[in-house]
């Protein structure tokens, strides 16, 4: 007993690596259980009083609606598609920058995805194909909305890997990746495969804390981690079907590499804890169009949360004024 709970423990410690669960999250509190999967999905009008973002809804593959948050003009110069991180939620993630980038005639489109934050179906692992689609259809509305504007997909930690994924078949003009899970692939330990994949054979739904196991501090933002970790919509611990679909997103973000031919930027964190800089920029590099790479010496995983994050947001919003506009014929 005591070597198969060793075993389990050195195996909860690398996959919490893998997904980026920090610290800050916690385990779920006394008495309280994952959503019930009949539940109906919350109506923009029922969101979190401190929203920031116009709330409201997209379409999602499987033929339901996600909640989204929009910042911005009505003829922005560009927009920005905002996917977050696993636990997170659209508004939480990007509360803070797209104002900024709204500022500067940017808009954020940032919905929540399918199994976190807003929506019924938050705690129901939707699956890494679920993901990659609905991501893509995102595109397709966003392209629709503005034929004629910039459309950048941005994607964050998990939300990297899916956009990732995702950009190689959906009509973007760039791609931006932050501190992002796409190393998948021969770059991911064996082992930690390996026990991922037995854990979602036999305890799929059982979410582990990792307290005790390994604490990984995600920014320096403390005031920010505290958010993180007191807003009930914020999802954590993980479950090992989640923790094995996390492991199969990034090795279709890293097999998807060689595939991405829009201009691409990537935002690294040197003190980022959870995101090896080395291999993600190993696959980084496979990418076919024009990139480019800032790692931030005082970054770290939230990097739009960081101190440090102003200095991040005007790099995006430089970056972004850069990217070409798409073809477009006047009607």
């Amino acid at each position: 007993m005591a070597e198969g709970r060793s075993r389990a423990l050195g195996w909860l410690a690398g996959a919490l690596m893998l997904l980026g669960a920090c610290s800050a999250g916690g385990p779920l509190p006394a008495g309280r259980t994952a959503p019930d999967p009949h539940a109906a999905r919350i109506a923009p009008e029922d969101a979190p009083p401190h929203t920031t973002g116009r709330p409201g809804v997209m379409a999602a593959s499987d033929g339901g609606e996600v909640v989204v948050s929009e910042w911005g003009a009505e003829e922005p110069s560009a927009v920005i598609l905002a996917l977050h991180g696993y636990g997170d939620y659209g508004d939480l993630t990007f509360r803070r920058a797209a104002p900024f980038w709204a500022e500067q005639g940017i808009a954020t489109i940032a919905p929540d995805q399918r199994g976190f934050g807003r929506n019924g179906s938050r705690g129901r692992w939707p699956g890494a194909d679920g993901l990659v689609a609905d991501a893509r259809g995102y595109v397709g509305q966003v392209r629709a909305r503005f034929p004629c504007t910039p459309v950048i997909l941005l994607g964050h930690s998990m939300g990297g890997g899916v956009a990732a994924s995702a950009a190689s078949g959906a009509p973007i003009d760039g791609l931006l990746l932050a501190t992002p899970a796409i190393w998948g692939g021969g770059r991911l330990n064996p082992l930690h495969r390996a026990a991922a994949w037995i854990a979602a054979m036999v305890v799929p739904d059982q979410r582990f804390s990792g307290r005790g196991v390994v604490r990984i501090q995600a920014s320096d933002n403390i005031e920010a981690l505290r958010e993180l970790s007191g807003d009930p919509l914020y999802l954590a611990p993980p479950s090992p079907r989640e923790i094995f679909g996390l492991v199969r997103l990034v090795d279709q973000a890293a097999k998807s590499a060689g595939q991405i031919t829009a201009p691409a930027l990537m935002l690294l964190g040197s003190k980022d804890q959870i995101v090896p800089n080395a291999t993600v920029r190993k696959v980084f590099a496979r990418t076919a169009g024009p990139r480019k790479v800032i790692e931030y010496p005082e970054g770290w995983h939230l990097v739009f949360r960081d101190h440090q994050a102003k200095t991040v947001w005007q790099d995006v919003a430089d970056w972004v004024g850069t990217v070409p506009a798409p073809s477009c014929a006047a009607s």
